[in-house]
């Protein structure tokens, strides 16, 4: 008698009700979660504060690519954040592939002829070689202090998601601002009050 009443309910109308429902149900759970990927992707993610603000800048250990003589602390073929503690740091990822890079390149170099009895200002190459960081360097006129990220550590203890980031460090070596894409000359002599303690 139940399998008598089971095949009852078991009408064309019935299965029809019950596909139009699950088939409601789902274009319902799709434009949900269509909706909050689309909210997702409208947060300017340069907007959000890093993590890593007010906190101590992670150490690394880069290899030289030019401006040895301007960090007397460092010692052989690579030179860590340890060397140089002390002095403010504009610490800039880039790469020689990176089209925003070429736009920045000048203006840093510009703010580092301005502003080099304040701040050191340190480029950091990543996902790079060396020789092409030296052609780029060499093509803008770059004089400031470069290193190579040859494993992607620096890259990644930073958070750098992109090139270019521009990290400002005081002497003490925390970290007080962060730049997402290229920066100007003018704009960060307006943000080294940060790190020089001079508002």
């Amino acid at each position: 008698m139940h399998q008598q009443e089971q095949a009852a309910l078991e009408t064309p109308t019935n299965r029809r009700r019950r596909h139009v429902v699950m088939t409601g149900l789902i274009v319902v759970a799709a434009a949900a979660l269509v909706a909050v990927l689309g909210y997702g992707l409208r947060i300017d993610t340069s907007k959000v504060p890093p993590a890593n603000i007010d906190k101590q800048a992670q150490e690394f250990r880069v290899a030289w690519v030019q401006g040895k003589d301007l960090v007397s602390a460092a010692t052989g073929d690579h030179f860590t954040l340890a060397d140089l503690k002390g002095r403010p740091v504009v610490l800039n990822f880039w790469a020689s592939w990176c089209v925003s890079c070429r736009q920045e390149a000048v203006e840093l170099e510009k703010f580092w002829q301005a502003h080099k009895d304040q701040v050191l200002v340190v480029g950091i190459a990543i996902q790079d070689s060396a020789e092409d960081s030296k052609r780029f360097a060499a093509y803008f006129g770059k004089t400031y202090a470069i290193g190579l990220d040859e494993d992607g550590k620096a890259a990644i203890d930073y958070g750098v998601s992109g090139v270019p980031e521009t990290f400002l460090i005081d002497a003490q070596g925390v970290i007080r601002h962060k730049e997402i894409g290229p920066v100007e000359a003018t704009q960060l002599g307006q943000l080294i009050g940060k790190i020089t303690n001079k508002s």
